[in-house]
C-alpha cells in the first residue's frame, strides 16, 4: 500500500532532521542536551512552568537592556536555539546576527524568523567558541547557554571583546531550582552548572562592571531559578 505525500515528506523530515541531530553530535561533542532533541525543544518551553519562567526571565532581560544598551542598534545573540528571543530582538534592533552550532536548532530557527517575517537577521551557523569574528556589536546576549559551559569566566570574556555597551548571559543559581535543573540534567546525560551571584562577578573582564538580578520561580523561601547578569565597560 503506498503512503500517501504528505505523509512521506513528514517521514522524509523527520529523518532529515534526525540525521542533522546525530551529525552535531558527532562534530561537536557538545554538551548541549537540545543537540540529542532539538525538536523537543519548543514543547519543553510550551509547559506552563518554563513558560512562566521564561515570561520572568525576558522581563528581566529587557530591563537590563534598557538601563545598559538603550542605544543599542546592533546584537550579537549566541546560542538562539529556536529563537524565542531572536524574534523579539530583530523587532527591537535593525541589525542581529545569532550563531548557533546546532544544524536543526539553525533550521528551526530559520522557519520561526519566516514566520515571523523577518528576514534580516543573519544566522551563522558555527560554534561561537571556534568562530573568529572581526566585527563588535553594540550587545552581545548569551541567554540559556552557560547551564552548560564549564568555563563561564572565558565564554563571557569573548563576548566581551565583541561588545561595545554590554553583554547580557543568563546562569542557573545555586539552590532548590539548580539542584532539580543538575539533576535532570544527569538524566539526560549531560552536565548542567549552577552559580551563585558571587562567582558570576568573577566573570567579568578587568575593565568591566558587572550588575546581577535573580528571576524564576523566586519565593520567600527558595532563591531565583536563574541569574541573569549584564556587564558593560567602566
Amino acid at each position: 500500500m503506498r503512503r500517501p505525500a504528505r505523509d512521506v515528506a513528514e517521514a522524509n523530515d523527520s529523518s532529515s532532521s534526525a540525521r542533522a541531530e546525530r551529525a552535531d553530535l558527532r562534530s561537536s561533542g557538545s554538551n548541549n542536551p537540545h543537540h540529542r532533541g532539538a525538536w523537543l525543544y519548543n514543547l519543553n518551553l510550551a509547559l506552563p512552568i518554563v513558560s512562566a519562567i521564561r515570561r520572568q526571565e525576558a522581563r528581566a532581560i529587557s530591563d537590563l537592556i534598557a538601563r545598559y544598551a538603550p542605544k543599542c542598534g546592533s546584537v550579537i545573540e549566541v546560542g538562539p536555539g529556536t529563537g524565542f528571543y531572536t524574534v523579539e530582538l530583530a523587532r527591537r534592533f535593525p541589525e542581529v546576527e545569532v550563531v548557533e552550532e546546532s544544524a536543526r536548532m539553525v533550521e528551526l530557527l530559520r522557519r520561526r524568523l519566516a514566520r515571523a517575517n523577518l528576514a534580516d537577521v543573519t544566522v551563522v551557523h558555527r560554534d561561537f567558541r571556534a568562530l573568529a569574528l572581526t566585527k563588535s556589536f553594540d550587545l552581545a546576549v548569551a541567554i540559556g547557554v552557560l547551564d552548560y559551559v564549564a568555563e563561564p569566566g572565558a565564554f563571557v570574556a569573548s563576548l566581551c571583546t565583541l561588545a561595545r555597551q554590554a553583554v547580557i548571559v543568563t546562569a542557573p543559581q545555586r539552590g532548590l531550582w539548580g539542584t532539580c535543573f543538575t539533576a535532570a540534567g544527569r538524566l539526560r546525560g549531560v552536565s548542567v552548572y549552577c552559580h551563585d551571584q558571587e562567582a558570576g562577578r568573577q566573570w567579568r573582564p578587568p575593565g568591566w562592571g558587572c550588575d546581577i538580578t535573580e528571576t524564576g520561580l523566586r519565593t520567600r523561601f527558595t532563591r531565583g531559578m536563574t541569574l541573569v547578569a549584564a556587564f558593560e565597560p567602566t
